[in-house]
């Protein structure tokens, strides 16, 4: 027996949900302005990034030496760090996302200011180094 049998109305499968169409679906309207584009695009977010240092992530700076701790990537992108002190003692998930910020896959990207990209190289550089001389 399904339990599709004996039902009133559309007989197909995809009535679960309404499918959007041109007519009724919320398109946003093309532009000529490249930032209007962007804001267009933030609306599609699911949730907005945090943009502020976690508390987590506060003590994961404190604990790495002055030389190495990033700073400059605290200051202008405080969800990265975030990211990376949450991965930190995860070897796999740490060392791909700090290489995802440093390579560019995807093309075209604006990559970071250059201090910002010291102190990621840095980081990775003491990442691969604590793993034999620090705390685990």
């Amino acid at each position: 027996m399904s339990i599709y049998e004996g039902r009133t109305g559309r007989m197909n499968y995809d009535d679960v949900h309404d499918v959007p169409t041109a007519s009724n679906a919320a398109v946003p309207s093309p532009s000529s302005d490249s930032s209007a584009g962007s804001r267009a695009w933030l609306q599609h977010r699911k949730t907005k990034p945090i943009d502020r240092l976690l508390p987590i992530s506060g003590r994961w700076l404190d604990r790495l030496p002055p030389d190495v701790c990033p700073r400059e990537l605290a200051r202008q992108y405080a969800r990265i760090v975030n990211l990376i002190a949450l991965q930190w003692n995860d070897s796999e998930a740490c060392c791909a996302y700090v290489d995802e910020l440093l390579v560019d896959r995807r093309g075209a990207r604006q990559g970071f200011p250059a201090e910002v990209k010291r102190e990621l190289l840095r980081l990775r550089d003491h990442w691969y180094t604590r793993e034999r001389t620090l705390e685990p």
